[in-house]
């Protein structure tokens, strides 16, 4: 059904210097379009990563992919929806979802763990 709508939320928080950002605060998208989910990170050191995540209604967060700050990403192949996903060249650290269905309606974090202070940074977007 392409009536069908797509809503994503955003937040914003920051620790020890590195920030992370997902600029629109709320995204509609229809179905079968495609949508950007920003993530916006500055401050981030050359061997960390910004990782994305999923948390569907009544499951577990589980994690789509990770990207390195030079720009590669890995898909989880624990998370069946993985391979829906991918990475906005243009916005290092973007999360692109080409073909938006409604089985992709769930919260989407946007996270950064700093292995040396074990500390974790999380934003969230909400799709609904």
């Amino acid at each position: 059904n392409n009536t069908q709508r797509i809503l994503m939320v955003s937040l914003m928080a920051a620790v020890f210097g590195v920030t992370l950002e997902q600029g629109q605060q709320i995204l509609v998208k229809a179905v079968g379009k495609t949508s950007y989910l920003p993530c916006k990170v500055t401050g981030l050191q050359s061997w960390n990563c910004i990782h994305w995540y999923q948390k569907r209604e009544g499951e577990a967060p589980s994690r789509l992919l990770y990207i390195s700050a030079v720009g590669t990403f890995i898909h989880d192949t624990n998370n069946p929806q993985a391979n829906d996903f991918t990475v906005d060249r243009t916005q290092l650290y973007n999360l692109k979802l080409s073909n938006t269905k409604p089985i992709h309606a769930a919260v989407y974090f946007c996270a950064y763990w700093d292995s040396n202070n074990h500390t974790e940074n999380i934003h969230t977007h909400t799709v609904h």
